[in-house]
């Protein structure tokens, strides 16, 4: 009678702690309402009524888990016992067969399916409730891409010359081939090519030719294998092993992820004019040594006083501005960089203590990963940049001088302001930009030419003052950069005195008075990335806390298949 007793206590499955039914819920309802993507802001005007919303299909419960043990079992016995008691139907290929050996413990019937693909090679498919078994044979499955059917190229240098130049151009590319940053300001003269420093990057991206051949590279084109692509309607068909195809699957769903990572930048160029205390430029080590820069509630310039040096300190008792790090690479007078987290209006702030600021553009694009935004806003104005051929010819006692107008080469030049960002966002959320911006002015200079004996040559040239850097940076999602450390001499002259007096040279000596003045201006880019999360994200996220919880199981069945006994018996 213990015995019996004991066995009878054995029997009993084993228990284990079920999931508290709350958070199911709860997961289920985050599962039903899916986040807005992009925060948009809220109008000026009443909004529209919003549509019905659409009706949410119900989630599908949880698969039930077993202990799945197998001895030499026939591949037919081991694919019909995994459907017992459940709600799924099995059909299988003629051709499927064969012996398995394998202990899972604590899976469900997609994980044990899984588990048997990934060593023995019998595919699967689940249509509704019914799970089809293939055997491992030559297989054609096509995959939907959605992207572009484009190519693009595009080429930009920043160029510091030591004598004539020609001024750098801003294209679309999307290679950040170089690591560093150069910056350069001043004037230009177009004319001749010239030996000096010079940052180039250049790109070519065909993501459709590339992708295909990097699929030819994994399942080869032999043995019936081959792969087709066709970027007009976004699919790619691939006959090859499943094992393959499962390669070729977890390719292309990298792929994607990758190529469709979106982020919306946010950018703001800023003129400064330093004050007579800042004249060596803004204080970028401020931000280290003094506080950080970050996302004020209030006011961001009530949080800062001065002090002996005339920089701007952090008041005590306020932590406005303490959420942020602050990284410059340089001092006073040189390119400066700094990190900083949260909005724009503390860094503004900021740049307010240091003297007058002036926002001259404030752009907001969104780009794909890898992919350039070019942003410019000026005019294109036409210089003369080659003369070739002209004569004139002394008339005689026959015949009539002639004059022969020499040939003009116009060339387009750019003026306004230029902003390139080329970004790359990785799955920790952090991103490598690539910035190029520049601010160009192109006037007209002309310049003489003493030719001796001919006489002189007035020759047209387009003079550029030009402020731009190009850098490569990496920061976090929903940080601010702030490139600085451009800066430029203003002069201007002002004329006082007695009225009428200067009308005379003498009266004007002596009663009027002339003031030259010059003041410093910096240019500052702020440019902030973010990172935008689709639906999707969010709803992955959930799945993975709801698969965790569905990992608790109350009760499980032991499936047990010994195809050893039943040889054993046999005999």
């Amino acid at each position: 009678m213990p015995a019996l007793g004991l066995v009878g206590c054995a029997d009993q499955p084993l228990r284990t702690a079920s999931p508290n039914a709350h958070l199911q819920a709860e997961l289920a309802a985050a599962l039903a309402q899916r986040p807005p993507s992009v925060p948009v802001s809220t109008p000026d005007t009443a909004p529209a009524p919003a549509p019905a919303p659409k009706p949410v299909a119900p989630t599908p419960p949880s698969e039930a888990r077993f202990d799945l043990i197998l001895n030499g079992a026939q591949v037919r016995d081991v694919f019909l016992s995994l459907v017992t008691d459940s709600r799924y139907s099995m059909l299988m290929h003629p051709d499927v067969g064969g012996t398995i050996s394998a202990t899972l413990k604590g899976v469900t019937m997609r994980e044990a399916l899984e588990s048997l693909r990934e060593v023995y090679g019998y595919d699967y498919k689940i249509d509704g409730r019914r799970v089809t078994v293939f055997p491992p044979t030559l297989q054609t499955r096509i995959f939907m891409v959605n992207y572009l059917h484009t190519q693009r190229s595009g080429r930009s240098d920043t160029r510091i010359s030591s004598g004539a130049s020609s001024g750098g151009d801003n294209g679309s590319s999307n290679n950040t081939g170089s690591n560093g940053s150069t910056a350069s300001n001043g004037s230009r003269s177009r004319g001749s090519d010239s030996d000096g420093s010079q940052v180039s990057t250049s790109s070519k991206s065909d993501f459709w030719a590339e992708t295909t051949e990097a699929l030819r590279a994994m399942v080869g084109t032999t043995a019936g294998r081959n792969v087709i692509a066709s970027p007009q309607s976004g699919t790619i068909a691939v006959r090859a092993m499943p094992d393959e195809l499962r390669q070729v699957d977890a390719f292309l769903r990298s792929t994607r992820a990758s190529v469709e990572r979106q982020v919306m930048l946010e950018a703001k160029i800023i003129e400064v004019e330093l004050r007579d205390g800042f004249q060596n430029g803004i204080d970028w080590s401020v931000l280290r040594n003094r506080f950080s820069i970050g996302q004020s509630s209030g006011a961001a310039g009530n949080a800062l006083t001065g002090n002996a040096n005339g920089l701007p300190t952090l008041s005590s008792g306020t932590s406005a501005l303490a959420d942020a790090i602050g990284l410059p690479v340089s001092g006073s007078g040189a390119t400066g960089l700094a990190i900083a987290s949260g909005g724009f209006q503390s860094i503004l702030g900021f740049l307010e203590t240091h003297g007058d600021m002036q926002i001259l553009s404030s752009p907001r694009v969104a780009t794909l990963n890898n992919q350039k935004a070019v942003l410019k806003v000026g005019t294109d104005d036409y210089f003369v940049t080659n003369v070739s051929g002209g004569s004139i010819t002394t008339g005689t006692s026959t015949s009539t001088g002639t004059t022969t107008l020499p040939t003009l080469t116009l060339t387009a030049f750019f003026s306004g302001i230029a902003l390139d960002v080329t970004p790359q966002i990785d799955e920790a959320g952090m991103v490598t930009l690539h910035v190029h911006p520049s601010v160009t002015s192109v006037v007209e200079k002309t310049k003489q030419i003493d030719l001796g004996t001919i006489g002189t040559y007035k020759l047209p040239l387009a003079s550029s003052s030009v402020n731009e850097t190009d850098t490569v940076v990496r920061i976090p999602d929903g940080a601010i950069v702030a490139i600085g450390g451009l800066m430029q001499m203003a002069s201007s002259r002002q004329n006082s005195g007695l009225p009428g007096a200067s009308g005379n040279v003498v009266t004007g000596t002596l009663f009027n008075n002339r003031v030259n003045a010059g003041r410093k201006r910096e240019l500052v880019v702020l440019i902030k990335p973010t990172i935008i999360r689709g639906p999707d994200d969010w709803q992955r996220l959930t799945e993975q806390s709801r698969a965790s919880l569905d990992e608790i199981e109350g009760q499980r069945r032991v499936i047990t298949l010994d195809g050893s006994a039943k040889k054993m018996a046999a005999r």
